[in-house]
């Protein structure tokens, strides 16, 4: 068959969209092309074809048909989209095929979300608010089938639409990109980094925060903190940077901004203990963070906000735990005891990688998503 992925809202080279469904498609033997309007790109990769533009700055509805052409060109039989938008794009490319195209709808992400509500306040909130979910849910409507990422996003729209077929598809890396990381924590040094958007809502104050509490009681400890991401905001820029500024002899901070798949797992792989300390509202803690897979799979130990969605999922005290994000003394105090007992740390460091090994790996989803997308070329 043939598979065209469309997002308004990814890279690419997405982990998921392209090292994880992608591939997997092609290794199976169907054609796929991947279609983003985050930048201008036209190659193959390996058996994948990338054929994108650049339609952040353009009207939706040239959007709308510059997705539809690149569908013409390519005629798939089966369209996976990322975002309501592309749904669009997918139903007009339909309207002139007499063949059984079938349109399937990705869900990683709460939509509305908090980040297509920025900048707005009162009844102008509210009202984006309304529109966005009616968009949304119009959008959804035109979709053949569903693929979930996690179990929360899936209960509006399982109960909105009960006769279309879905699956889940979590989050879980490929272990072929990260290899068996031998746990490192030398006497008197300790590496942590930060990863993700840089604001105080997911977390960045808090962990900063931790750091600084670390770095202040024990000033023998030398401590390198790699900080990787991007500000999405100028006030997400201002608030952090207010918190970055106290200094300690003991602490090293880098930054780097967004970076691609593989050298994003080279850049973490010497990280000691994974810190993330996101807000516990309402549409956190329904979400499944991705990054806990990747740490669980480097064989480390990880530290995060008590999320309801790791709760329900994760066997997280195997080889970490879960921590009230605004309680920065205890998860101090979590570090620390990692760094002054050593076997408790080498155990955590075993069963993340043993967790990732046997759960929590994409060998295990794949063959489902496979038998998935086949099922719909039969409907």
């Amino acid at each position: 068959m043939k598979i065209s992925f469309l997002t308004s809202g990814h890279y690419p080279y997405d982990d998921r969209i392209f090292y994880h469904m992608a591939k997997t498609l092609s290794d199976d033997h169907h054609s796929v092309e991947i279609t983003s309007s985050k930048v201008s790109l036209k190659e193959t990769s390996g058996n994948i074809s990338v054929n994108c533009f650049s339609g952040d700055d353009i009207p939706k509805k040239i959007k709308i048909n510059t997705f539809t052409k690149f569908l013409n060109e390519f005629n798939p039989d089966i369209i996976i989209c990322s975002e309501p938008l592309p749904l669009l794009a997918a139903r007009e490319f339909r309207r002139t095929r007499p063949g059984n195209v079938k349109i399937v709808y990705d869900i990683t992400e709460w939509y509305p979300s908090e980040k297509n509500l920025t900048g707005k306040h009162g009844l102008r909130k509210y009202l984006a608010f309304l529109r966005l979910l009616s968009f949304n849910l119009y959008a959804s409507s035109l979709s053949n089938a569903f693929i979930f990422g996690e179990w929360y996003k899936s209960k509006p729209y399982r109960f909105l639409f009960p006769l279309k077929p879905f699956c889940y598809i979590t989050y879980y890396p490929d272990l072929e990109y990260i290899e068996k990381n031998e746990p490192r924590l030398l006497p008197g040094y300790l590496t942590l980094s930060y990863s993700g958007r840089i604001s105080i809502e997911k977390g960045f104050g808090r962990f900063i925060k931790v750091i600084n509490q670390i770095a202040g009681q024990n000033p023998d400890l030398r401590i390198r903190v790699k900080i990787i991401g991007w500000y999405e905001t100028d006030d997400d820029r201002n608030d952090c940077e207010k918190l970055i500024s106290p200094a300690y002899q003991n602490l090293d901070l880098s930054f780097s901004g967004i970076l691609d798949f593989h050298r994003y797992l080279a850049e973490i792989r010497d990280t000691d203990i994974f810190i993330d300390l996101r807000e516990n509202n309402f549409e956190n803690r329904h979400c499944l963070p991705i990054r806990l897979f990747y740490y669980a799979a480097m064989g480390r130990p990880v530290i995060f906000s008590d999320l309801k969605s790791i709760r329900r999922d994760v066997e997280i005290e195997k080889f970490g735990s879960l921590a009230d994000p605004a309680d920065t003394d205890t998860v101090a105090d979590k570090v620390m005891d990692y760094v002054r007992n050593r076997e408790l740390y080498l155990l955590h460091c075993s069963n993340a990688r043993k967790s990732a090994e046997e759960l929590y790996n994409w060998e295990k989803i794949a063959p489902g998503f496979l038998r998935f997308i086949d099922s719909l070329s039969t409907h």
